[in-house]
């Protein structure tokens, strides 16, 4: 038989819950024999404190299982519901740590996912090349459509009427 480690904190937690009401029962039944309540204490005492613990951990433990339970089953949905979402927009959904060639696609212009024109706005992410296909214009503000331009001209001299200040 393998044992399924997954499983186990759900089984154990239902023994300790069992166990402990068994010395509930035990304790109980001993303290029932007496008609002294002086005698009936430490029954009550032992069985009941000892049969509670047990009770609290395993509730606790069955809690815990039914927690990671559902987390795997809600990483599971959003594994199923990115796989979804790249097939039906054709784009390879990120989780935002790597940007690399996706532009923020807005109403008339597209920008750069740092722009401050689109900070804090749920926009969607396209590739620069889907965003011009789509006839939007890139943005003034970020330079998102900007050529790079060659650098390498001679600075105006003390000659050309500019001063220096």
């Amino acid at each position: 038989m393998k044992l399924r480690w997954n499983t186990v904190g759900g089984k154990l937690g239902l023994v300790f819950c069992v166990a402990g009401l068994a010395l509930i029962w035990a304790g109980w039944n001993g303290a029932a024999t007496y008609n002294d309540i002086r005698k009936q204490f430490p029954y009550l005492i032992s069985g009941g404190i000892a049969g509670l613990a047990l009770v609290v951990i395993g509730v606790g433990l069955m809690v815990i299982q039914s927690q990671r339970a559902d987390r795997v089953q809600l990483e599971a949905n959003l594994v199923e519901l990115r796989l979804i979402l790249e097939r039906m927009t054709g784009v390879a959904v990120t989780d935002g740590s790597a940007d690399a060639g996706l532009v923020v696609a807005g109403p008339s212009a597209y920008h750069r996912p740092d722009c401050k024109l689109v900070a804090g706005r749920d926009l969607r992410r396209i590739t620069a090349d889907q965003a011009i296909a789509a006839g939007l214009e890139p943005c003034r503000v970020c330079g998102v459509g900007e050529v790079d331009v060659d650098l390498d001209l001679p600075s105006p001299g003390p000659a050309s009427g500019t001063r220096g200040r």
